[in-house]
């Protein structure tokens, strides 16, 4: 994950922070650690609770007399725009499943494939890379399991067999990978750097969705601001 700008603009706000947990790379964000904690640590791949914001540089944490005390540069700004390439898996670097549509929809509906994501991306997006729709993205608004995706907004044109698209449960308006309490999520790869979008709808940590660069299987992008953020009018207010 890189940063990448400010909603309010302007430039970023580095800090050099002391870190409590091994070693840190760059692209992960820094939480809050529990209890006695001896400094900022890395998330973990479902929660950005108490989140300071993005670590740009590497450090390494030591308890041994003599070594160079563990040290990491943070991105803290609250309106910090984080871009995380969206990954088909929990490994870095899966591409994403390309779905190529089994069953024409003259409506411009649903696309059908048994590599449909086996979890309920119900407001997340579709968009096609091969077809009569290419460049078009649609809302998902319903799904069959391993079968069909379907949009309420047609496709401007029909899904013929063989048109190719991409999915992912992120939205940047509506409840794409929403839980209970409205906010969108999005959960990183194994080692924090990159979003894995084969996630079900609401699981991950909450974040607000800012923008999402559709394109290939794997050159797409999730962007999104952090919401459980400890420098957050509101979160230092609950």
């Amino acid at each position: 994950m890189i940063a990448s700008g400010h909603i309010g603009g302007g430039a970023g706000r580095l800090f050099s922070m002391k870190l409590g947990a091994a070693q840190v790379d760059p692209g992960i964000v820094m939480i809050g650690g529990a209890g006695t904690s001896v400094g900022v640590i890395p998330s973990t791949t479902t929660s950005f609770a108490n989140a300071y914001g993005l670590a740009i540089d590497e450090g390494v944490y030591s308890t041994t007399q003599g070594d160079a005390e563990g040290l990491v540069t943070v991105e803290t700004a609250t309106d910090l725009i984080i871009s995380a390439l969206m990954s088909g898996g929990a490994t870095e670097g899966t591409v994403l499943v390309t779905l190529s549509n089994t069953s024409a929809s003259a409506g411009g509906t649903v696309v059908t494939d048994a590599d449909v994501a086996a979890n309920d991306m119900d407001g997340g997006i579709i968009w096609c890379i091969g077809g009569a729709n290419v460049g078009h993205s649609r809302s998902i608004t319903s799904m069959t399991a391993s079968t069909s995706a379907t949009v309420t907004v047609p496709f401007p044109r029909a899904i013929a067999v063989g048109d190719t698209f991409l999915m992912a449960p992120y939205n940047i308006a509506g409840t794409g990978a929403a839980g209970a309490d409205g906010p969108a999520t999005v959960q990183t790869s194994t080692l924090f750097t990159q979003a894995d979008a084969t996630i079900a709808s609401g699981t991950g940590g909450e974040v607000s969705v800012v923008d999402l660069v559709l394109a290939g299987a794997s050159d797409s992008y999730v962007l999104f601001k952090l919401r459980d953020h400890v420098h957050d009018s509101a979160a230092l207010a609950s």
